[in-house]
């Protein structure tokens, strides 16, 4: 009889054993190969492994499709399960292949798509494990600091982004039958498997190609979170660069470039909207540039008309020396395009004159000579004034006829 008792209750404590070593082994947590899928612009590709921590950046969110793998000889209830502060939290997605909680059996995977959301100003870090325990009857031990995810994301979000050169985005979303707009980049909440419509207005000098007003881009919501930019393309505008007067080669630096190209004739070129542009000039023979010059070029920033600019130089001024020779007595000369002649009965005068331009000259004799050349206003002597200083000694003859 004793030998008996003896026997149940070794077997009895035998028993209690196995189960405890069973309920231990359960209401472990098992964190089995969590993989984070990069889908957008706004998911990461990051391998977690057990005991490792995420981090997520300040007011932002990633996105994991988390694997539970049960390898206890049964079916067990289980749920997901994480660890962070209060400025985080873990939801799974509607549209995810398997829920975030419920009975997993022997040796079966479950796949959870999980939205990691950090709604502070700092990064923050969160830690996933999952919490199992017995099919019949077992509530879940939630070990102390461990939160079980709850509840589902009945939406997923589209991040559309304000790219370059774009003013204002329309978007129409969930089914609406008109259109919002936001001045900067905005993330939305779209139901699953719902149409989205998006498009832009350009900015000041820029033009859109594509997700305009009249033919707005759209997309289907399906079983992640997206993000669409919208850019714009500046456009260009002529700049027109004449060569005037005494230039003999046009420089100009357009775009952005890092050197000047050169002509020698006007030309036109297209600038874009917003960049600045250079230019200037190198003069010809007997000419200076008084301003665009390469030490110091003029530029100007284009805007959304097209643009002229003239190129100009001054001529050089040289001496002309008008020297009485014999028999004369009075020197009459017209110089830089006046309309009359001056005189001068001094011996020597000295006149400057612009270069390429021409002057005229002629001489009264003395008693007793006469002109042979340079005779009067009707026929005088004339030249055009080079890069150099100019004499001229005018002569009258004793006793010639003057030649009219």
């Amino acid at each position: 009889m004793n030998k008996r008792r003896m026997i149940i209750t070794t077997s009895f404590i035998l028993l209690v054993l196995i189960i405890s070593f069973g309920i231990v082994k359960l209401y472990q947590s098992y964190a089995l190969s969590n993989y984070m899928e990069k889908e957008s612009i706004t998911t990461y590709n990051v391998y977690i492994k057990e005991g490792t921590s995420v981090t997520i950046p300040a007011s932002s969110y990633k996105v994991v499709y988390y694997m539970i793998n049960n390898t206890n000889p049964g079916t067990v209830k289980y749920n997901i399960a994480y660890t962070t502060n209060s400025n985080v939290t873990v939801k799974a997605y509607s549209t995810s292949e398997d829920a975030a909680s419920g009975l997993i059996e022997e040796n079966e995977k479950k796949y959870v798509k999980l939205r990691l959301q950090n709604t502070s100003n700092t990064s923050q870090t969160i830690t996933l494990s999952t919490v199992l325990g017995y099919e019949n009857g077992g509530n879940l031990i939630v070990p102390s600091g461990v939160t079980l995810v709850t509840g589902t994301l009945s939406t997923l979000s589209l991040t559309l982004t304000k790219g370059t050169g774009i003013s204002t985005i329309y978007y129409k979303i969930n089914g609406a039958s008109s259109y919002s707009s936001t001045t900067s980049t905005k993330t939305l909440s779209i139901n699953p498997g719902s149409t989205y419509y998006y498009y832009g207005t350009a900015s000041t000098g820029y033009i859109i190609n594509s997700c305009t007003s009249s033919s707005p881009c759209s997309g289907t919501m399906i079983s992640y979170d997206d993000s669409k930019t919208l850019s714009a393309v500046v456009n260009s505008y002529n700049l027109t660069l004449n060569k005037g007067t005494g230039v003999n080669t046009i420089h100009f630096k357009l775009n952005g470039a890092s050197s000047y190209l050169g002509t020698t004739t006007s030309t036109t070129q297209s600038v874009k909207y917003g960049t600045t542009y250079y230019y200037y000039g190198t003069p010809s023979t007997g000419y200076t540039m008084d301003s665009c010059t390469s030490s110091s070029p003029c530029s100007g920033t284009m805007g959304t008309s097209n643009v002229t600019k003239t190129l100009s130089a001054t001529a050089n001024k040289y001496t002309l020396t008008l020297t009485k020779g014999t028999g004369i007595k009075t020197i009459y000369y017209k110089i830089n395009g006046a309309s009359s002649y001056t005189s001068t009965t001094l011996s020597s005068v000295n006149l400057s004159v612009e270069y390429g331009t021409t002057y005229y000259y002629y001489a009264l004799p003395l008693n007793d000579y006469a002109m042979a050349s340079c005779v009067s206003s009707s026929n005088p002597c004339s030249d055009t004034m080079g890069a150099s200083n100019v004499t001229k000694t005018i002569f009258a003859v004793k006793g010639a006829v003057e030649t009219s």
